[in-house]
């Protein structure tokens, strides 16, 4: 069977600037694990993999058991999806009613199990466990919290996306646990494979399960084409099976502690961890045998700006449901919707470099260089790029932005008046 898949082509990091070699391998690989974890592909297979097809194009918000075709009300699926102990959501990255179906599961759940419940997020890396504390305990503005967590790093897609799910995690003081792995055992996992991780962090390394045919077979057939050399589909399922034994280890030891007994546990994964049940809830149940579901928010039909950023995939046939549970939704993103400067960034710890100015953008405007070092932003100092995107995520069409630059050794200041920017196509 054809399915559609998105392109790799659009994954990255806001601001990444030129990269090593050894870099830019880590960095696409990294790239097509973002692109696999936030792929369904029910949205271009009108069977879906489901035993019981609909005779009608589904309607958006239309909720259906997949084990039996039925229709739920949404009190009707929040019934049957309560009973599990884990509640694996399986979204599209950038698609903004993908986060709003997975903020009602995690409201309704809040609802009936107040102070029971927790959520698990694959945007943190362990070592920003400390800031996702320090955030649900009311510690740290939003601002402070971004740069604690290294969101723009660690992440990098655009905040609002996820800010009404830890707010209302914040609000609520509800737990967040980070699930991913450090970027450091994730280089060399990559690099040299589990045998082969240096003994300083051999430590960190989850328990490696023996991969599931089913897994292995879809993802090939995902990207293993896909790949530009030879032997790097190798390396990039080792890191997707680091991710996802360490999804799993962190839900478990979570729920191990004091902080989890007895608590439920909503995960917010890309689809393809979740989808099947081959990825993030078999190796749950590996480590401790609970009830789960499995909820995809299921893209009703794909907008025309997201059709070139499709590749056409066989898949192996896989004798499992996709989920428990399809939620209908539209596909619209924040991108189209912010207003940009138009420069890339290649600094990240340091005072963000001006790598390019892209032509016809608010900055070639303004009279920004490559080469400029933003000094400071609306009159706050630049200590690292959170600094320039978090604002310009709260500007509209219109609106102005005052920055100083460093150039050639001296300060340079120079105002910018935002404005959306077409995406340009793909070549």
């Amino acid at each position: 069977m054809t399915v559609g898949k998105k392109g790799i082509g659009k994954v990255g990091r806001p601001g990444d600037g030129p990269m090593t070699t050894r870099t830019g391998f880590l960095a696409l690989l990294g790239a097509f694990l973002l692109a696999g974890c936030a792929v369904h592909g029910p949205a271009s297979r009108p069977e879906w993999d489901a035993p019981y097809p609909g005779k009608e194009k589904p309607q958006a918000e239309e909720i259906r058991h997949v084990p039996t075709g039925l229709k739920m009300s949404l009190d009707g699926a929040m019934g049957m999806i309560s009973a599990a102990r884990l509640v694996c959501v399986g979204e599209t990255h950038d698609n903004i009613h993908a986060h709003r179906v997975e903020l009602t599961i995690i409201r309704e759940l809040f609802r009936r199990f107040p102070g029971r419940i927790a959520i698990g997020m694959e945007m943190f890396r362990k070592p920003q466990q400390d800031a996702l504390d320090r955030w649900t305990r009311g510690e740290l503005a939003e601002l402070e919290f971004l740069k604690a967590a290294k969101w723009y790093d660690n992440w990098g897609s655009d905040f609002g996306y996820y800010r009404d799910i830890l707010q209302f995690a914040k609000d609520n003081r509800i737990d967040v646990v980070a699930l991913n792995p450090s970027n450091e055992l994730q280089e060399e996992v990559s690099r040299a494979g589990i045998d082969n991780v240096p003994e300083a962090l051999r430590a960190k390394l989850p328990e490696i399960g023996e991969a599931d045919p089913y897994q292995w077979a879809a993802m090939k057939a995902v990207y293993g084409s896909h790949l530009p050399t030879e032997g790097m589909f190798e390396s990039f399922f080792r890191v997707q099976m680091l991710w996802e034994e360490t999804m799993a280890e962190s839900v478990v030891d979570y729920w191990k502690s004091p902080r989890g007994e007895g608590k439920k546990m909503v995960t917010i994964t890309g689809g393809w961890h979740v989808r099947y049940g081959f990825g993030l809830p078999k190796k749950v149940v590996r480590r401790m045998p609970v009830p789960y579901v499995i909820v995809l928010p299921v893209e009703i039909e794909i907008p025309e700006e997201k059709k070139e950023q499709q590749m056409d995939v066989v898949l192996p046939p896989v004798p499992l449901l996709p989920s428990d549970f399809a939620w209908y939704v539209p596909y619209e993103g924040l991108e189209g919707m912010r207003v940009r400067m138009g420069v890339l960034l290649s600094g990240k710890d340091d005072a963000p470099v001006i790598h390019s100015v892209e032509e016809g953008s608010p900055a070639e405007k303004a009279g920004v260089r490559p080469g400029d070092v933003i000094v400071s932003f609306d009159g706050q100092p630049v200590e690292d790029r959170t600094d320039i995107l978090y604002p310009i995520g709260t500007k509209k069409e219109g609106d102005t932005a005052a920055l100083v630059l460093l150039r050639d050794g001296a300060e340079t200041r120079v105002t910018i008046t935002l404005f959306r920017m077409p995406k340009k196509k793909a070549h």
